[in-house]
């Protein structure tokens, strides 16, 4: 049984739209658990009302849950195909996904958890091809193929590559044919980290690896769970596994300030926990983040660069 986190924040159009993409996936069991990071704009009533409305003649139930009684040992509610987690609060992006794993984690019928944006619109297979990776006991998390959800013609990535000199970030074969196929195992050897999109783990890792690194609220966590996990597991791409990516429409990703300002708080506790030889020039980095923002006219993510330049937030 695969449990499926999806978090929502201020989304409910672009989680609905998920959801019902992974109901419509086949070949393998699952569960989907939508958390909501508790959205101002009445997001969770719309995602409940709509959803309800969408499974009432498909034999699917749904239950409501809050964050504490998702967090018990056990949920009574065995026969549930949809659960909906209100979590009380804005715990950022890996503090919501984890009432889902711990909700996931409780039940005893589980056996991989898939954490997927709930930007994202999922192929049929794209469940079952990533547990086919499983078969391999090294293999302790799992990728897909990320595909741009506006441009089904390219790719978003197969996968991350990280820079330890500047912390920054890409994607491997970014804006390719989407259509190329694609050898696994030279991908996985290609890439750093699976893209945080769309990741499933199986069911031991988190006791063995624990759970998202709450550090940093939004952004890097993939990058921090794949180096505490390189000496216990490996990660695989499944390159098979197509999942249609709106890229950063939770976030509004590089227009909001918050987006910015996590993005580089999290740069910098990342690499000063894993590459600290390269922090220094990491840090040196933000001067170009500056001056690049100056030339953009935008000024208030200059001032956030030069906020992280020269003060000690972010070195955690």
């Amino acid at each position: 049984m695969v449990y499926v986190v999806i978090l929502n924040w201020k989304g409910a159009a672009d989680t609905i739209a998920c959801v019902k993409s992974v109901l419509a996936s086949e070949g393998q069991n699952y569960k989907i658990v939508v958390c909501d990071n508790a959205s101002p704009d009445s997001s969770y009533d719309v995602i409940l009302n709509e959803l309800t409305s969408y499974v009432q003649d498909k034999s699917i139930s749904i239950v409501e849950l809050s964050k504490l009684e998702a967090e018990k040992q056990q949920s009574s509610f065995v026969d549930n195909r949809l659960v909906l987690i209100q979590t009380g609060q804005n715990y950022g992006y890996a503090g919501g996904n984890n009432i889902g794993i711990r909700y996931s984690l409780n039940q005893q019928d589980c056996e991989y958890i898939w954490i997927l944006n709930n930007d994202t619109e999922v192929d049929p297979s794209a469940m079952v091809e990533m547990v086919k990776k499983f078969v391999d006991p090294l293999v302790g998390f799992c990728g897909s193929r990320l595909v741009y959800y506006h441009d089904r013609n390219k790719l978003q990535g197969l996968g991350g590559v990280y820079n330890p000199w500047l912390g920054t970030t890409s994607h491997y074969f970014a804006h390719a044919d989407s259509a190329q196929v694609f050898d696994d195992e030279e991908v996985t050897r290609a890439v750093s980290y699976p893209i945080g999109a769309s990741i499933m783990f199986r069911r031991d890792f988190f006791d063995r690896v624990g759970l998202l690194s709450e550090a940093y609220f939004l952004y890097y966590e993939e990058l921090d769970i794949t180096a505490r996990a390189k000496s216990i597991y490996k990660f695989s791409i499944a390159t098979n596994s197509k999942v249609y990516h709106k890229e950063g429409a939770s976030t509004n990703a590089g227009k909001s300030l918050t987006s910015s300002y996590y993005s580089l708080r999290s740069r910098l506790i990342f690499s000063r926990k894993y590459y600290h030889a390269y922090y220094p020039f990491v840090k040196l980095s933000y001067i170009f983040v500056m001056l690049n923002a100056i030339f953009n006219a935008n000024y208030r993510k200059a001032f956030i660069a030069i906020r992280f330049l020269f003060s000690r937030e972010g070195n955690r």
